[in-house]
């Protein structure tokens, strides 16, 4: 349940230390510019607070752009998060999967061009990644955090270090079994 609510997910690593992007609920479609300040300004990642695979998540660009996708989904009685748009990482993040508190394979997902989601169902690439000690102990403790003993871990490349997008509790790990070789269902 926690890690399905992200929301509740990204304040639990966000209590634990470890570094989310900026966030916020956005409840009321009301007060868009204070949300946009909050977040760091556009462009600003819009989200279902429950979804998978990339679905409900848009990006938006101008406020005119944001107020339209939040009166939709609020509209729908859809919550959502905003949430700050990190560019430096632009359509490209780590999937780490973790079993048993340690990571057993990760792959670099590079999004196809013009996307800015990384995943692989909207047609994403993976490759295999050694990841540096400093992703390794954030993909593990943020599996700890939220009490997962399987998780795949969604991690974004920046200059201060790795930032956690998701911990996702159901991963798939098809894809990061054709990036890397692993048997991820014999490590589970």
């Amino acid at each position: 349940a926690r890690s399905r609510d992200k929301l509740r997910c990204l304040q639990l690593l966000a209590r634990s230390g470890l570094r989310i992007p900026r966030t916020v609920m956005a409840r009321d479609a009301s007060n868009v510019p204070r949300l946009v300040d909050e977040v760091g300004g556009l462009p600003a990642v819009v989200k279902l607070l429950r979804g998978t695979q990339g679905v409900g998540v848009m990006l938006a660009s101008t406020i005119p752009e944001l107020q339209g996708i939040l009166d939709t989904f609020q509209g729908l009685g859809q919550e959502i998060v905003l949430q700050e748009f990190v560019a430096e990482s632009r359509g490209r993040d780590i999937r780490a999967l973790v079993v048993g508190g340690r990571v057993v394979g990760a792959m670099r997902r590079r999004a196809k061009r013009g996307e800015f989601r990384s995943n692989l169902h909207r047609g994403g690439r993976g490759r295999p990644v050694e990841l540096a000690p400093a992703y390794v102990e954030a993909a593990v403790r943020a599996t700890e955090v939220v009490g997962l003993e399987v998780a795949g871990v969604d991690l974004l490349e920046t200059s201060e270090g790795p930032t956690l997008l998701e911990v996702n509790s159901s991963p798939g790990f098809e894809g990061l079994e054709r990036a890397t070789g692993l048997d991820a269902a014999g490590a589970i």
